[in-house]
């Protein structure tokens, strides 16, 4: 018989009555001249932000709230339901008055009658700040936590073993990254041999080889997804990842979809040559950096690679997201059971 990996995913509500701390206590409504306080946000929790208490604010304002991620929680939610804040520049904001939220690492200012609705996998901090011009009625928030932490078990694999704690976050995933736009990669484009390139990012012997999708590496349209802006956050978790060109610059034809995707896409699914490129190309480079363990992740088009290459011995485990495998696999003359 064969044995199973068996991993159990238990979510964690913990009850706020435990802290000593009210709600009102964590609720925000801006005074005269300046305020500045912080707030831990815990599974549960919803906070309401006002920037006044009477019907308009004040001039000389500036608050500023720091919302802390607590351990229960892994998603906000800051959005406003009133939003009238003075300002003669509608589309920057930098004439008048202003709230600036900063979320996953950039800013941005809100002001007229724009509410803001920022989403976040890590802390939010809220500035409002105003002249001592005309003044509006000003904003009504809430800062929600949207999504409860969950738990890693222990349990036991093959002969016996555990599943690690890996990552050093003590069982628990660590928060996924939210998807931004014109994402800015971390790490580097590095030659493999005279024509396959790949994406190199984080360093360690826990090795990870990361399939790209049907857009490619180097293709017109492939930095619009999430392959590099993923591959960065693996890295930051301790993992050394590499994204190879799978396809060698020979790229889904006119960048998307069209009436040559399909012999392309034909042409391109071809384990022969996948097989030799990780044989002789890809394992090599890795093999250079010692690695304790390789896993390969596939999205897509590059759930093909990870299904075949998982059968090597040298491969710790394989994971397909969106696998497009089973339709690509009789195109090649392959079947998927068998393989």
């Amino acid at each position: 018989t064969q044995n199973s990996h068996t991993m159990k995913v238990v979510a964690v509500l913990v009850a706020v009555a435990c802290f000593s701390v009210s709600v009102e206590a964590s609720n925000v409504i801006c005074g005269a001249k300046t305020t500045s306080k912080s707030v831990t946000v815990e599974d549960g929790d919803t906070f309401s932000f006002k920037t006044q208490k009477g019907k308009k604010y004040r001039g000389n304002t500036k608050c500023t709230v720091d919302y802390k991620m607590g351990d229960t929680c892994t998603k906000m939610l800051f959005a406003c339901t009133k939003f009238n804040i003075n300002n003669n520049d509608k589309r920057k904001c930098r004439k008048g008055d202003q709230v600036t939220v900063t979320a996953n690492g950039k800013s941005k200012a809100y002001c007229k009658n724009k509410k803001p609705k920022v989403t976040s996998a890590g802390d939010i901090s809220v500035v409002f700040n105003s002249n001592r011009w005309k003044h509006s009625s000003g904003a009504s928030c809430k800062m929600t936590c949207t999504e409860a932490a969950s738990t890693v078990t222990t349990t036991e694999g093959y002969g016996g073993a555990t599943w690690p704690n890996s990552g050093g976050y003590n069982g628990t995933w660590p928060s996924e990254p939210v998807v931004e736009n014109n994402y800015t990669a971390k790490g580097q484009m590095i030659d493999l041999d005279t024509t396959m390139q790949a994406y190199q990012v984080g360093s360690g012997s826990k090795m990870v080889v990361w399939s790209h999708d049907i857009y490619g590496l180097t293709g017109e349209n492939s930095d619009n997804g999430r392959t590099k802006e993923w591959a960065d956050f693996l890295a930051e978790n301790g993992y050394n990842v590499l994204i190879p060109d799978w396809y060698r610059g020979n790229n889904l034809p006119g960048g998307t979809f069209g009436p040559d995707t399909f012999a392309w896409s034909a042409s391109v699914s071809n384990w022969t040559k996948i097989e030799s490129d990780w044989t002789n190309v890809i394992l090599p480079y890795l093999q250079e950096g010692s690695p304790s363990s390789i896993g390969v992740i596939g999205t897509c088009w590059g759930s093909f690679p990870v299904v075949h290459l998982s059968m090597f011995d040298t491969i710790s485990a394989g994971v397909s997201m969106h696998p497009s495998h089973p339709a690509l696999m009789p195109t090649a003359g392959e079947d998927e059971a068998e393989v």
